[in-house]
């Protein structure tokens, strides 16, 4: 069945086995609605955060039962505020829209809270995700770390100078200046940047691959202390003595 036509109550009580299964108890279903939202929504999206046109970043949860998923969202000022999950609306056709739906449902409230007016939301929607096909995606990429966050890792195609972001589990494990090669599940674009969703394979750290050109060493013959000033005098004696001759603060005391 289309995900994104499971609108009806049947449908959505469906939708909401599928995703709690194998979870027992409320923390378990929570992180399970976490997974599906981060799964099968298109992160960033436009939606409505108290009829104020919102980007919705990700969601989360973090342990909380009493406050369940939440959203992280940027407003048309550039600020980023965290919300209920619940509190955010996204347009019912849109793509994943029926998770979200089905998450409320699971709260108990009503699974589309509002009657979206379209054309205004589409009047002051500042972006629109596409979904480019320049990637091939039937095979494994590979992609060089620039900078690791949580979620979300700042790549560079390897071989060329495109800037993508990449989203995948336990991206955290990578560290910056290593090469993720990574199997892509989903690419698109978002206000002008290139997103790209997939699990990881492996890392290595592959200098010549990385095309780095390595700094340039100057000879600059023996470094020798005792021709430095170094603004006191017993000091730069102790210094060099110890050097010589491996005294300690104790001996060199006695020496005096």
């Amino acid at each position: 069945m289309d995900y994104d036509k499971r609108d009806d109550s049947a449908s959505l009580d469906e939708l909401i086995e599928e995703i709690i299964v194998d979870a027992y108890g409320d923390d378990e279903q929570l992180w399970a609605f976490r997974q599906a939202l981060e799964d099968n929504i298109t992160l960033p999206c436009d939606g409505l955060v108290i009829g104020e046109p919102v980007s919705v970043i990700d969601f989360d949860y973090d342990g909380n039962e009493r406050r369940g998923l939440t959203a992280r969202c940027r407003g048309s000022d550039g600020l980023k505020h965290v919300v209920a999950a619940a509190d955010v609306v996204l347009l019912q056709r849109s793509e994943g829209a029926c998770f979200l739906a089905a998450y409320r449902k699971w709260l108990g409230l009503k699974p589309y809270s509002q009657e979206v007016p379209v054309d205004a939301h589409r009047r002051r929607r500042q972006h629109k995700a596409s979904a480019p096909t320049d990637l091939d995606l039937s095979a494994p990429i590979e992609l060089a770390a620039l900078s690791i966050k949580e979620k979300s890792a700042r790549c560079r195609l390897l071989g060329g100078d495109r800037i993508i972001t990449l989203r995948a589990s336990m991206i955290w494990k990578a560290v910056p200046g290593e090469i993720i090669l990574i199997r892509p599940r989903k690419q698109w674009s978002y206000a002008g940047h290139s997103y790209l969703s997939g699990e990881i394979e492996s890392t290595r750290l592959d200098v010549p691959a990385l095309g780095l050109v390595p700094l340039r060493l100057t000879q600059q013959g023996i470094w020798k202390p005792e021709e430095y000033y170094w603004g006191d005098s017993q000091g730069a004696r102790f210094l060099i003595d110890a050097v010589h001759a491996k005294a300690t603060w104790e001996e060199y005391e006695e020496k005096e």
